[in-house]
């Protein structure tokens, strides 16, 4: 950031105000309806069950290029009809459909998607069909590793159709990127090693192994779990508040926040425009880990635009962190500015 020539970070196109820049409702339109076309396509002839065990013998003939598909669940309705015509929505909530494909650390991966969201998955025997209906496709496409996004692997794993050692390395192979990615931040901002970290989720999957990863490397770590309250010693300090909880979290402390605070959120999903704004008034910046570098085709929607989400990168010790800026551009060059002049306290 600042008057250097180039940023790692990526930052959303928004407005001085944080407000985006909405295209043409009559391109809008069309390009809603042709991507929804593009699902129905795909439905009919990739992601019926013919399709895909041809496409597994392709696969086995060439040798398996393609080791892993990667299951998507929306954060939302909004994403459900951003993606499939209504009509399709009832028979595409546990029943994965190809939707895209991706490249990430030097081999391709398939995309798969359910209409299906959280609120879904406490449904009695809903994880329990949808863990089916991944195995049989896999072994149609000749794939023996399946990720899940989200909440997805915790979930199914809580009750019973997910092995613990399968998220275990998972929330391992996470936490080595938010790692990597908080380093990268800290040098974006121009802050030191003595800058404390407050980890929120701290005792959670995610949490624990990055935890260690950050005391190990000599950092000031205080974990903070989604009913424990905020370290007052740390108020007006400069800190970054790592946010690996669950959904919602993050508003439920929003005011025991203060400024001199920068939030890192791999939480899925991204916070919300409102959450967004209130923070700006607070002036809290907040960067969000999009992932890993890789390519998406069609890319991912919204903050996770661009990479790779972590939950679905290639088992890899050198995957690279994607973050982008998701708070307003006037807070934004505030922190260019305190950046270049290296001030000693956001807050200042």
């Amino acid at each position: 950031m600042g008057n250097r020539r180039t940023s790692p970070i990526q930052r959303a196109p928004r407005t001085d105000s944080g407000s985006s820049r909405p295209p043409a409702e009559k391109g809008r339109t069309l390009k809603n309806f042709s991507r929804k076309t593009l699902v129905l396509l795909s439905i009919v002839f990739l992601s019926n069950p013919l399709a895909l065990v041809l496409l597994g013998l392709v696969n086995r003939m060439l040798l398996r290029p393609v080791r892993t598909f990667f299951v998507v669940y929306p954060a939302g309705r909004r994403f459900v009809d951003h993606y499939g015509f209504k009509f399709l929505q009832p028979h595409l909530k546990k029943t994965p459909v190809i939707c895209g494909v991706y490249f990430q650390g030097g081999t391709p991966g398939l995309i798969f998607g359910i209409s299906g969201t959280e609120s879904d998955f406490q449904q009695p025997g809903f994880l329990a069909e949808l863990k089916s209906n991944t195995d049989r496709i896999g072994r149609w496409l000749g794939i023996s590793k399946i990720k899940y996004s989200g909440i997805l692997p915790s979930a199914m794993h809580r009750k019973g159709v997910l092995d613990a050692l399968e998220v275990k390395r998972k929330s391992q192979r996470v936490s080595q990127v938010v790692f990597r990615a908080e380093q990268q931040l800290r040098e974006e901002l121009s802050l030191g090693a003595e800058t404390a970290v407050i980890l929120l989720g701290g005792r959670g999957s995610v949490g624990s192994p990055l935890q260690r990863l950050l005391q190990a490397d000599g950092r000031t770590v205080y974990s903070v779990d989604c009913d424990d309250p905020m370290p007052e010693n740390l108020r007006g300090s400069r800190v970054i508040l790592i946010d690996v909880a669950r959904k919602g979290a993050l508003e439920e402390h929003m005011e025991q926040l203060w400024e001199g605070i920068v939030i890192l959120n791999e939480t899925y999903p991204a916070p919300r425009r409102r959450t967004l704004q209130q923070l700006e008034q607070m002036d809290i910046p907040v960067f969000h880990l999009t992932g890993v570098k890789g390519i998406a085709l069609p890319r991912f929607p919204g903050a996770y635009s661009g990479g790779i989400p972590c939950c679905g990168m290639n088992d890899s010790d050198d995957n690279q962190p994607l973050i982008q800026y998701l708070s307003c551009e006037s807070l934004r060059k505030k922190l260019a500015q305190q950046a270049t002049a290296g001030a000693p306290n956001i807050a200042a």
